[in-house]
């Protein structure tokens, strides 16, 4: 599979090229309110990676839950393009795609900060979501019981996984044919989707 992989759910705006589905370039930006000018300038670079012999087959792109205006910019270049070239799009969960860089089969939460004192957040066992992602506030993560992993300021370094296309493309490869089902929308959680914890089951 010859694949663009594009991850900007948060600040990070992070675009790879995999070829034979082998990761062959990875260009970076953290420039904080920036994906609308930085995205094209980044994807039209990595597209010189590929040529008519050896052409784009697959775009791979976070569809959150994360910064929805980022997202939306995201996915909207995403589908534009794929729609061009007439290649399939594959639109993978950001949560997911963080969890995926962890190999055990424990059971644990994945967060992402949201916005001022809250994050979304997942509970995984292993590669299999628990549940559905929801929000919730910071400052009960104390009371959970499981380990904790994710992007948020709140976690040690030694639990931090960084948002990156390379997880999305990673990601995208192993669960190709599942991906293929997924509507290309974002994630998006507000307010009256706020769910309290019950972490009773991790006891």
């Amino acid at each position: 599979m010859n694949m663009i992989a594009i991850e900007c759910s948060t600040k990070i705006c992070s675009v790879a090229s995999f070829q034979n589905n082998v990761l062959f370039n990875l260009i970076e930006t953290e420039e904080t309110y920036s994906h609308s000018k930085n995205l094209p300038l980044l994807v039209q670079t990595i597209i010189k990676d590929f040529n008519e012999s050896n052409p784009i087959d697959t775009l791979a792109i976070s569809i959150g839950p994360g910064s929805f205006s980022s997202l939306r910019i995201s996915i909207s270049l995403a589908k534009g393009l794929a729609f061009g070239k007439d290649i399939d799009i594959l639109g993978v969960p950001t949560l997911h795609s963080l969890n995926f860089s962890l190999t055990d089969n424990r059971e644990r939460y994945i967060i992402l900060d949201s916005y001022r004192d809250k994050c979304f957040i997942q509970r995984f066992k292993g590669q299999k979501p628990c549940d559905s992602p929801y929000i919730e506030l910071l400052e009960n993560l104390k009371k959970m019981k499981l380990q904790i992993y994710g992007f948020s300021n709140s976690l040690k370094e030694s639990e931090k996984i960084i948002p990156s296309s390379v997880l999305i493309g990673k990601y995208a490869i192993k669960n190709r044919e599942e991906l293929l089902d997924n509507k290309i929308n974002p994630i998006y959680l507000s307010e009256n989707k706020y769910v309290k914890i019950n972490d009773s089951r991790s006891k």
